[in-house]
């Protein structure tokens, strides 16, 4: 089936970040203790992509905010919220912080949290034996 040359040639909606934009965000979220993944040629509602981010919590199904470039403007939807165009990414970031945070930072080693509880329950049972710790 033949196409128009018009829509051959369409520039895409949301435009491909620089790279120096997605260093800055993942550094953004890394410290954050969130997690960025980055989407490329994307389709949603006849719109296409070049480029989305999802930035979200660690946890599984925890997307917390989507953000994408247009030729205008750096545009961040939170989950089930209305898109809001920004003028670049910081100022998209630093709107969505206090939503993105609430998530929760990333446990430094989350496999000790254990070890609290068995120091405890090690203490009391050497005190059982009549050796103080």
């Amino acid at each position: 089936m033949p196409t128009s040359a018009a829509a051959r040639h369409r520039t895409p909606y949301g435009l491909a970040f620089p790279l120096a934009e997605l260093v800055f965000v993942r550094d953004w979220a890394e410290q954050r203790g969130l997690v960025m993944t980055v989407l490329l040629d994307q389709v949603l509602d006849g719109a296409e992509f070049e480029e989305l981010l999802l930035i979200r919590g660690r946890g599984p199904g925890r997307r917390a905010l989507t953000v994408w470039r247009t030729a205008a403007s750096v545009v961040a939807q939170a989950a089930g919220a209305q898109p809001r165009a920004f003028t670049a990414v910081q100022p998209a970031l630093a709107h969505f912080v206090a939503l993105l945070e609430a998530a929760g930072p990333r446990a430094r080693f989350p496999y000790l949290a254990w070890m609290p509880h068995i120091w405890n329950r090690l203490a009391l049972a050497a005190e059982r034996r009549g050796v103080h710790v």
